[in-house]
């Protein structure tokens, strides 16, 4: 059997298609993964909040890039997650080019596992969020999870190689 080495850039023209990529992306965002199970709005390691069995990437297309995230990448999350002693950051929203993620942390993923086929994680609300320059960002995001747990969704931005929710 005959393997090609690939560089980066090159690999991700194979995969997304040669007249889409002249330049590698710095980032990918998989579908919305929806569902929480539990709210406790006293609970967690911070004191401020804990939202449950976050449901945070699901199997599926990865929206606009032509890659497939398959059960191998779910896994991959898991491990990700909990190889962070300190969990892992959860953003109000991705950064983007007109603007950083200043004042949009909301809390911390810890404790990820595979429920029901699908990657979940707890969501351990920082007290911070409560006092964000957009507001109480813990309030409104609890209060969602709490009336509409299946529109309750992360999306997961991710690298070749790592990956950030």
């Amino acid at each position: 059997m005959l393997f090609r080495s690939f560089t980066r850039q090159t690999l991700l023209r194979q995969l997304m298609g040669w007249k889409m990529l002249d330049v590698a992306p710095k980032y990918f965002r998989a579908s919305i993964a929806r569902g929480a199970s539990q709210v406790d709005r006293t609970g967690g390691k911070y004191g401020a909040g804990l939202i449950s069995g976050v449901s945070v990437a699901m199997q599926g297309e990865a929206l606009g890039h032509g890659l497939w995230v398959d059960q191998v990448f779910l896994s991959q999350v898991v491990d990700g997650i909990n190889s962070k002693d300190l969990g892992l950051k959860s953003r109000f929203n991705h950064p983007s080019a007109s603007g950083d993620a200043l004042g949009t942390q909301v809390g911390k993923f810890f404790n990820a596992r595979i429920e029901n086929g699908k990657p979940v994680a707890d969501l351990h609300i920082l007290e911070s969020a409560t006092k964000t320059p957009d507001g109480n960002l813990a309030d409104y995001v609890m209060t969602l999870a709490e009336e509409a747990p299946t529109d309750f969704g992360v999306s997961v931005a991710f690298k070749i190689g790592r990956a950030h929710v």
